[in-house]
């Protein structure tokens, strides 16, 4: 992430919290007591291809965006599309049990008769640009933000309008699948239904909702997260300590994150700001360098280990603006990125 952007980012956060941050945690807190779980479920094939997508010429190019999985679909540098879906699934769960569909997901817009809302738990920049015919008001433009990221769902065969005519998602909206089946031609929709335990999924700590990470990480940062939760859970590798106890590792290869994931260098690379937040523990190999190249590269190398991730799930149940910001005005300063001195 160059200097630029790192500013831009700092800058962005600044402004969430002193603006919509605290209001959109604290929606996200009130909506959970109704569930009280540990965890949100997403499906696995929301993140990962259940077959192989083939390899990749250039490691800088990921898979073209028709052939990934949804998730990785969804990394734009200002996309709401993937928080907002994910925000939708946090609801889902905290609404209805394992097994049930949730009938009546939230407006856009709060009402007295629905006071939940879209709008009030999700975390925008959307700054009123002044006076003027062109200009928009700043709950406008967030609702506008709102709008087209469901229709952009709508697209992908994640959600329905509920009037039944596409693009009325203003109108309200139904969750479908998140394996996104509801899409193909001829196929009816497939509604939303809370994962229940025989079904393959991953587990995203309810503190990423509660705790504001899912508005603070960027969508790249968010899809390697669900890429490291999937392989943490279904691809583990134990490694055993010299008291006899055992950690729990993970690590992706480069064709298996193109190939399944469709992630290229640059999600993977945020393993680097994900460790300075303290979500991974990064493994590094003595000859990778802190971005994952491999010193004194060759095409026949045997030994070509690759950094191991250890996921910090409790980190998440920490105030996520606190902890990030200290880290990007260390990397805007320093060009490193770094833990804070505690």
């Amino acid at each position: 992430m160059g200097d630029g952007k790192v500013e831009v980012r700092k800058d962005q956060l600044e402004d969430l919290l002193r603006g919509e941050l605290p209001d959109a945690i604290e929606k996200a807190r009130e909506i959970h007591e109704r569930g009280g779980q540990d965890v949100v479920r997403v499906r696995r094939s929301f993140i990962r291809l259940e077959n192989f997508a083939g390899l990749v010429e250039d490691e800088r190019k990921p898979l073209p965006k028709s052939k990934r999985p949804l998730s990785a679909k969804m990394i734009s540098p200002r996309g709401l599309t993937l928080k907002l879906y994910l925000l939708m699934l946090f609801a889902a769960q905290c609404e209805v049990t394992a097994g049930k569909e949730w009938p009546g997901p939230y407006p856009i817009e709060p009402t007295a008769e629905r006071p939940d809302s879209w709008r009030g738990l999700v975390a925008t920049i959307a700054k009123y640009a002044g006076p003027g015919v062109q200009a928009a008001s700043v709950r406008t433009n967030k609702v506008r933000q709102i709008a087209e990221a469901m229709k952009t769902l709508e697209k992908m065969g994640l959600l329905a309008s509920a009037t039944g005519v596409k693009g009325q998602v203003r109108r309200g909206v139904l969750l479908l699948c998140e394996n996104g089946k509801s899409k193909k031609a001829g196929a009816a929709n497939i509604p939303y239904t809370v994962p229940t335990d025989n079904e393959a999924f991953v587990e995203i700590p309810i503190g990423f909702f509660t705790n504001g990470w899912v508005h603070v990480l960027t969508t790249s940062e968010i899809a390697a997260l669900l890429m490291w939760f999937d392989v943490t859970k279904f691809d583990p590798s134990h490694h055993k300590l010299e008291d006899g106890s055992t950690i729990t590792q993970a690590y992706v290869l480069s064709d298996v994150r193109h190939g399944f994931y469709g992630l290229g260098r640059d999600a993977y690379e945020t393993h680097q700001s994900l460790d300075a937040f303290e979500l991974l523990d990064v493994i590094r190999h003595a000859k990778r360098h802190d971005d994952g190249k491999w010193q004194d590269f060759a095409d026949d190398s045997s030994d070509m280990v690759a950094h191991r991730i250890i996921l910090q799930t409790e980190a998440f149940g920490r105030d996520s603006g606190q902890v990030v910001l200290p880290v990007l005005r260390r990397r805007h300063t320093l060009g490193e990125w770094g833990r804070p001195l505690q």
